[in-house]
């Protein structure tokens, strides 16, 4: 079950960081859940940081009128002075490490989903804060809404956070779990889910030294039809209720289908499983999921795999 209960959204003084945001309220109010805006100062990892407090205000000094001054900046651009219909509250912090100061603070503050904005430029490079979106993708242990620049959101945000949800799935226990988030978020917007599984074409052809070719279209159809019958059964009633439901079954390759079946069917939110169960894993990072985050015209939702022994 599905339960968020606290949102957390990293910002910068950006345009991208007000459609982050507009999210991160509307996913926030759909769940009654609160949101944490975090802003964080890069320092010199050379320079040791000091504790705020008693003991002294850190190497570059974010003192307590320097907080105030940063809320009261970032309330006025998020637009958070009128009623935004959650509890938003806002911390800051001095870091060598951004990307693993949102980790620190996403256990801090008992986070359920990150939610961060990206930049718009080519690559990963695109990301918000360069790498750190990249980052906190390979290493969250908590989902992260990536919402791109072409999101047309403004603040404060729809009451409805997603109407069309397109989740894609593999039938293997990570995307049975991004299904979880998907089938929620769709029953939350009372709008349409549509579950969506891509049969990719076999690069195999026939090698004199193994003997007779391999029957790749009798072996696709079987697979399709496989995925049609997976996909039928694949989300009790209990996990749909309050939402539309569609199935559809595509073959191609993965993250172009994926994109094509968003697109003609104007979802609003893209949802996946991220495969990764170790370290080593989440280095590597799937390729499905980045070309999808680097070319998608709406929100992507990356759903980590459970921790696993």
């Amino acid at each position: 079950m599905v339960n968020i209960k606290h949102v957390l959204c990293p910002v910068d003084f950006s345009e991208f960081s007000r459609h982050a945001f507009g999210r991160a309220v509307a996913v926030a109010r759909g769940y009654g859940a609160d949101v944490t805006v975090l802003h964080v100062l890069p320092v010199p990892s050379a320079v040791p940081a000091l504790p705020y407090g008693p003991e002294g205000p850190g190497p570059f000094g974010f003192e307590a009128v320097d907080r105030e001054r940063v809320h009261a900046e970032l309330s006025r651009f998020l637009g958070t002075g009128d009623p935004v219909g959650v509890p938003v509250r806002y911390e800051t912090a001095e870091a060598p490490s951004v990307q693993k100061e949102i980790r620190l603070q996403t256990s801090k503050t008992s986070a359920d989903l990150v939610v961060v904005g990206t930049h718009g430029r080519s690559g990963f490079d695109h990301l918000f804060l360069g790498s750190v979106a990249e980052k906190t993708l390979r290493t969250s242990r908590v989902p992260v809404l990536v919402v791109p620049p072409h999101t047309r959101d403004v603040v404060p945000a729809p009451r409805e956070p997603f109407r069309s949800v397109l989740c894609a799935v593999d039938f293997s226990q990570d995307s049975a779990r991004a299904l979880e988030y998907a089938a929620s978020l769709a029953r939350h917007g009372a709008g349409r889910l549509t579950l969506l599984h891509v049969v990719e074409p076999m690069p195999v052809g026939y090698d004199p030294m193994v003997g007779p070719p391999f029957d790749i279209a009798g072996y696709e159809l079987r697979m399709e039809e496989s995925g049609r019958a997976q996909l039928q059964k694949l989300a009790p009633d209990r996990m749909t209720a309050g939402c539309e439901v569609e199935t559809v079954l595509a073959r191609g390759k993965a993250y172009k289908e994926i994109l094509r079946v968003a697109g003609e069917g104007l979802a609003d939110l893209i949802v996946l499983g991220v495969h990764g169960r170790n370290a080593f894993d989440r280095l590597v990072f799937g390729s499905t999921t980045e070309h999808i985050i680097r070319r998608a015209r709406c929100p992507v939702l990356a759903v980590p795999a459970p921790e696993r022994p």
